[in-house]
C-alpha cells in the first residue's frame, strides 16, 4: 500500500511538471475563436492578443508580450 501511494505521488508530480513545461498561459489567458478574422484565428479575451494556429486548436503560449497579428 505505501508503495502504491508513492507511485501515485510521483505520477501526480510528474504530470504537474509536464503541464508547467508545456504551457506559458497565465491565469488571465482566455482564448476565444475569432471567426470574423478567419479560420484558426484566436483572440485573448483578457489582453486582446491575436494569433493564428496551424492545427486549429487554441494557443498554448501567451502572446501578450510577443508580436501580435495586426487587425
Amino acid at each position: 500500500m505505501p508503495l502504491l501511494l508513492l507511485v501515485l505521488l510521483i505520477g501526480v508530480l510528474a504530470y504537474l511538471w509536464w503541464q508547467h513545461r508545456t504551457t506559458t498561459l497565465t491565469r488571465n489567458c482566455r482564448w476565444r475563436a475569432d471567426r470574423a478574422a478567419g479560420e484558426n484565428c484566436y483572440r485573448c479575451a483578457s489582453c486582446g492578443g491575436r494569433t493564428r494556429t496551424e492545427d486549429g486548436r487554441p494557443p498554448r503560449r501567451c502572446v501578450a508580450q510577443g508580436p501580435r497579428e495586426p487587425g
